[in-house]
């Protein structure tokens, strides 16, 4: 059954190898046969580093006939026409202007350039960055332009970045949904995927560069991620050889950040080393009245404290070759470590109509994940402006414990029951990825993007319990054989896709594009619980159509298609009994949902530096994933994912960045939709108005002192049989730099002035309605300090310059 998946994607790939070396071949040639192309690389005379922003220009006669800037590497392209005696000039501000003829019967030229003897002035210049940059198809978060992002986690980031939020629980919401494809660096990262939430934890917010929110995301990317795409970009310093340590530590969490790369004219290496530990404590209280035919018969009342210790090392060493100005093979290691054990003491109350039944409860969870990554990029730049080839090998290993030991004991002390649940998992995968971009016109602004990706994922879970019911109060614990079982699950996607960039003109550009996916996953089991297998195609189409209108003002529309399929602990039929009252467990039959979006933006840009963003969206989700809760005659509840619902949501967004003044900058996000979900099998309903917002200004101080005041405010969330209350947070954080800007330290204080977070969770069906209290603790104080060395400044200074600019080569408007 698994042989046609492999063999098709085979046979594809292969001829998308041998149309690319087609398209090679002729690219060898002249675009046309009176045009010509010159790439190089500009590099200091003394330490080789590349330098980036230095003017390149070829003149003849006097006149100049081609142009362009360097990179971040260093390097450029030149297309001219055909001439004879040209003269090629590169200048660079502190450098000695370099002048030569136009080297006869070479394509390719290094040059180098001397730093100029003479000593300028000293003249302090001082120009705060923006926080938030728009694109037509996505907004970008700038995060070294934030001081408050040398402290905390990735989560802590994106608590800043427009259209996200960050639940007190640690839930990450793209425009109120949690179905969000999240990468890193542009690609897939397995550990990410299976849990945002921990992996989020392991990601220092000192690493991160900035942060992509695509709303409309290309045929060229997954189709999976119900809301968009979140795309994660760290800092890769460049020039010669540099590094930096961030240290950090307060009441609530703790790192180290340690990163060294060093980079030559055809080699680039970088290893960067984090380690955190953290904590969180919840305290909550559950009120739960059991229904029969809709009249009352039983009361449970539960008191829950949780404390979570987490731990996490994060690890990653890259080495890149670069033969020549065109091609680049680059290959990264990566090795990720989280333990978040948790402990918590419950009480139990619950009272019928014939009894009571009381007890309390300690426990302990574990879960500890190893996983390791291995990854190989190949990317070519042909002499075609535009014309590029992109392939992506990826391969991980996850190794997972997890599991809980529970002790219950009755109000005087005795002993009553002892269970113990351990869980272990393996998953192996693999991603194979091929992307060509070719353009139809000879400037380049009309481009065709084509390619194919094979993801192959092989899982296995196993899980048993052991508990003392066969003879409580006592310490001998027997195996329940059947609560104990192992699943194999596997899954197959093949996907290709094609897409148009087209300007036909009067500034329009328009980029339709589809997607195709087919997906084979299933699962066998040890028991005698059935196997399941799905095999479903999917056509994802999308077309995005901007228009300048002028200097100040575009326009976007966009139509995108998404899908989420269900993932293995949505579909494991494992039962978490940690709390014998509230059960859980997946289940195997889910299938994918769908989800339908149409977007109209607008963004306004003034000379003054005032931005304003905004849209408004409708999506629709049918056969959507729900968790639905259901409770026995008994009291105890039962939560289980289905396609048991439809879900709509209608609203808008706008985002703004201004300066002040000079040394005063503000940046903020405004949210407003109204949200419906219905199940017509089940006969439930929900519906109601959320809005969220969140605020950012930072000042610049005299002596290399800064400030920021930071918060985030969201009235609360949907689900199908219950909503959330409000949350919120804020942050204050003051910033010392010293040793030329090279060191730095940071003071936050978050949420001074509350013990507590409080928000409360209602909930609903014809079997039951509840109500919880729960209180995050989350007041903290956290010091950092970073340093520098080497030209990590200088690198850091070419990265912020670049910023605005870091939208993928296909996506940028021309």
């Amino acid at each position: 059954m698994l042989q046609p998946i492999i063999l098709k994607p085979a046979l594809l790939l292969g001829f998308l190898l041998l149309f690319t070396r087609l398209a090679q071949a002729q690219a060898l040639q002249p675009a046309d046969t009176g045009r010509y192309t010159l790439s190089g690389r500009v590099a200091d005379a003394a330490d080789h580093s590349p330098i980036e922003l230095a003017t390149v220009s070829l003149l003849s006669g006097g006149r100049i006939i081609g142009a362009a800037t360097t990179g971040l590497d260093g390097r450029f392209v030149l297309h001219f026409p055909r001439t004879e005696n040209a003269v090629l000039t590169v200048s660079y501000l502190g450098y000695e202007p370099y002048s030569a003829s136009l080297p006869a019967g070479s394509d390719t030229i290094s040059i180098r350039l001397k730093s100029s003897a003479r000593t300028l002035n000293q003249v302090e210049i001082s120009a705060r960055k923006k926080t938030v940059h728009y694109k037509s198809d996505r907004l970008v978060y700038d995060a070294t332009a934030d001081i408050g992002n040398k402290a905390g986690s990735a989560a802590d980031v994106l608590r800043k970045v427009p259209m996200l939020t960050v639940g007190s629980d640690g839930d990450l919401r793209m425009r109120g949904n949690t179905n969000i494809k999240v990468l890193l660096n542009g690609a897939p990262s397995g550990i990410i995927a299976k849990n945002i939430k921990d992996a989020l934890k392991m990601i220092p917010a000192s690493s991160i560069r900035s942060v992509e929110v695509i709303t409309s995301p290309s045929a060229k990317y997954e189709a999976e991620g119900a809301a968009g795409i979140i795309n994660i970009i760290t800092k890769k310093p460049v020039a010669g050889r540099n590094g930096s340590i961030d240290l950090g530590g307060g009441n609530l969490e703790q790192s180290v950040n340690a990163m060294y790369s060093q980079s030559g004219e055809h080699f680039d290496f970088s290893l960067n080393t984090t380690a955190n530990a953290a904590r969180q404590r919840q305290v909550s209280s559950l009120h739960r009245t059991t229904l029969l035919e809709g009249i009352p018969v039983g009361k449970l009342v539960q008191d829950n404290e949780t404390t979570e210790k987490d731990r996490g090392l994060y690890a990653n060493m890259g080495l890149t070759f670069r033969p020549d100005t065109s091609h680049k093979l680059s290959t990264e290691l990566s090795y990720w470590y989280g333990d978040w054990p948790a402990q918590n003491a419950l009480y139990n109350d619950y009272t019928d109509r014939y009894s009571r039944s009381a007890y309390r409860q300690s426990g302990k969870q574990t879960n500890a994940v190893h996983y390791y990554e291995l990854s190989l990029r190949y990317e070519q730049q042909f002499k075609r402006k535009k014309q590029a080839l992109q392939m992506l090998g990826q391969g991980s290993y996850t190794a997972e414990r997890s599991g809980y030991n529970t002790v219950q004991t009755d109000l005087s002390g005795a002993g009553l029951l002892q269970e113990q649940s351990p869980n272990q998992g393996k998953t192996l995968e693999f991603n194979l990825q091929a992307d060509y971009t070719q353009p139809l016109d000879k400037n380049g602004k009309s481009i065709l993007e084509t390619g194919l990706k094979i993801k192959t994922t092989d899982a296995n879970s196993r899980y048993t319990v052991f508990n003392n019911q066969g003879a409580p109060g006592s310490d001998q614990l027997a195996e329940v054989p059947s609560r104990a079982n192992e699943m194999h699950y596997y899954s197959h996607i093949l996907a290709g896709y094609l897409g148009l960039g087209w300007e036909p003109g009067a500034n329009w550009s328009f980029r339709p594009g589809i997607r195709l996916e087919q997906t084979l996953l299933g699962g066998d089991f040890k028991s005698t619980t059935p196997s399941f297998r799905s095999r479903f195609t999917d056509w994802v189409p999308g077309i995005l159509i901007a228009k300048k209108i002028n200097d100040h003002h575009d326009l976007k529309l966009g139509y995108t298609e998404r899908i989420r399929r269900p993932w293995i602990w949505d579909l494991n039929p494992y039962t978490n009994a940690t709390d014998p009252r509230n059960l859980s467990s997946g289940n195997p039959q889910l299938q994918p949902e769908r989800i339908r979006t149409l977007e109209f933006g607008h963004n306004y840009a003034a000379e003054s530096g005032f931005n304003l963003n905004s849209s408004i969206y409708f999506s629709a989700t049918g056969n959507a994933i729900e968790s639905l809760t259901t409770t026995d005659s008994s009291g105890v509840s039962r939560t289980r994912p289905g396609n048991i619902a439809s879900n709509k949501r209608l609203g808008g967004n706008v985002n703004t960045s201004l300066d002040l003044t000079r040394n005063w900058t503000a940046n903020g996000g405004l949210e407003l939709y109204y949200a419906w979900f219905k199940s017509e099998a089940l006969r439930l309903g929900n519906r109601n108005v959320f809005y969220a917002f969140n605020l950012n200004t930072s000042y610049s101080l005299p002596a290399q002192y800064s400030i920021q005041v930071s918060g985030d405010y969201g009235n609360g969330f949907l689900t199908l049989q219950g909503r959330y209350t409000a949350a919120w947070s804020y942050r204050f954080s003051i910033q010392k730099e010293f040793a030329d800007h090279k060191a730095s330290l940071v003071l936050t204080v978050s949420n001074p002035f509350r013990t507590s977070m409080p928000q409360q969770y209602t909930a609903a069906d014809p079997s039951f309605n509840s109500i919880t209290y729960n209180h995050y603790y989350n007041r903290s104080v956290h010091l950092s300090f970073s340093w520098k060395f080497g030209a990590g400044k200088q690198a850091e200074e070419r990265e912020d310059k670049a910023a605005p600019e870091m939208e993928s080569r296909s996506h940028k408007r021309r």
